[in-house]
């Protein structure tokens, strides 16, 4: 159990340092002039109104442009959707669903804009709805609105081409997304002590404001290097404070039922070991080494599990290569036969052999890396009897697509998981891996 002086304690979870940096009090918000979606969205016309659906969405930046940009604006303001070149495939139609809208409301737990349509949003006979893969690029949002003169308190970064002296990439999430946490500048005259965290986001031309909830005062630190500090609350061990701050992951929350409810980005393993220690007594929480939420598969993970990371101290790569071999008719006819045969690092160099059988010798687990391109189109099941009957459900993590970047397994060794893993790959053939554990 956590001591009350511990737990409420701040601890500094991550530190950053650039240049260009200036703060601004009580003034315009820019967003609205200069705000920018990364995401796409779904989008349905239903009547004479457009629903805008982010519900996909978990990039922060963009969760905060759709609250700043929609929450506290008047109902009517009048909103231009734009950059919205359509392409679907399955019935090579193209539409251009551009068009003018008067603000409605913003629901949905903040992702999704109601809009009554004033002209635009094309559509054809039985064709009102978008799917956001469709779209080429990401719509954006346009508007004579400018929002309240005095209502935004920010820390503008300019200086943002390096991921290290990046807001996005620090991990801070606050209070608009209920997360209580600080940032701290390092001699700082007007603006001194800890400064209340309310939200980042980035812009069109790729600045970053980091919203505070701490009334500021106009600073102008550009040409003096800036010592940022982030702090979140809450008891800290010596295992997780001697682990690298560098290495970004997802945040990822469970309920009771082990539906995943919330995920955020370029978290490390102390910010998510914090946070965990105040969510709901019911949720249970993950550190998943994975950069995008959207890699992260619905059954990928054990939600029941406490476990606040995945720890492996081994770990392999697979790849499958294709080769073709055939036979020739009497009439100079070819016929091709394709022999499939799975490769891996399986001795943990670079021998790269044909694999049908591995072995882990690990104290805490292992990772199996997918992201090799010749694993495109194949899934992946576990199983724990050589017949495949019963499929591994606990201590496995599936983390994205096999084939695509950041794609892998990961193994956690505990006293009752499974020492011998039944593997198999499906796609253009069936291919097994025989995994044990020691």
């Amino acid at each position: 159990m956590y001591s009350y002086a511990s737990k409420y304690a701040l601890n500094a979870a991550k530190t950053l340092l650039n240049y260009g940096v200036k703060l601004y009090g009580s003034t315009y918000d820019p967003c609205f002039t200069q705000g920018y979606m990364d995401s796409k969205p779904n989008v349905s016309i239903i009547g004479t109104s457009c629903f805008i659906d982010y519900t996909g969405t978990e990039s922060i930046s963009d969760l905060t442009y759709l609250i700043k940009l929609f929450q506290s604006t008047p109902v009517g303001t009048t909103f231009q959707f734009t950059n919205t070149e359509y392409y679907d495939p399955n019935y090579e139609l193209s539409l251009d669903p551009t068009g003018i809208f008067s603000l409605e409301s913003l629901t949905g737990d903040d992702k999704i804009i109601i809009g009554g349509i004033i002209s635009g949003f094309t559509y054809q006979n039985n064709y009102k709805f978008y799917k956001n893969i469709n779209f080429a690029d990401s719509p954006q949002f346009t508007t004579a609105y400018v929002g309240g003169a005095t209502a935004s308190n920010y820390i503008q970064n300019n200086l943002t081409s390096n991921t290290g002296k990046s807001f996005i990439n620090f991990g801070t999430i606050g209070s608009e997304f209920g997360k209580e946490e600080y940032v701290e500048i390092t001699g700082s005259t007007l603006n001194s002590g800890k400064l209340v965290v309310n939200s980042t986001i980035k812009l069109k031309d790729n600045r970053e404001l980091l919203y505070t909830d701490t009334t500021l005062q106009n600073e102008n630190r550009s040409t003096t290097e800036s010592t940022i500090t982030h702090y979140l609350r809450g008891d800290s061990n010596p295992e997780i404070l001697s682990k690298s701050r560098k290495n970004l992951g997802c945040y990822v929350v469970y309920d009771s039922s082990g539906n995943q409810i919330q995920c955020f980005e370029n978290q490390n393993q102390l910010q998510a070991f914090l946070r965990s220690q105040f969510e709901n007594s019911t949720y249970t929480t993950q550190w998943i080494p994975c950069l995008y939420c959207s890699r992260l598969t619905d059954n990928g993970f054990n939600a029941a599990s406490a476990d606040k990371t995945i720890l492996y101290d081994a770990a392999i790569f697979l790849f499958i290569e294709e080769i073709l071999n055939g036979t020739f008719d009497g009439q100079g006819n070819f016929t091709p036969n394709y022999i499939y045969q799975l490769r891996s690092n399986a001795d943990g160099n670079d021998n790269i052999q044909i694999t049908s059988e591995v072995s882990f010798t690990i104290d805490n687990g292992f990772k199996i890396d997918l992201s090799h391109p010749t694993l495109k189109g194949f899934s992946v099941n576990a199983y724990v009897d050589e017949q495949k009957s019963i499929l591994m459900s606990e201590n496995y993590y599936l983390i994205g697509v096999p084939g695509f970047d950041q794609s892998g397994i990961f193994y956690t060794k505990t006293a009752t998981s499974p020492r011998k893993i039944f593997l198999e790959l499906v796609g253009q053939v069936v291919i097994g891996l025989t995994i044990t554990v020691n």
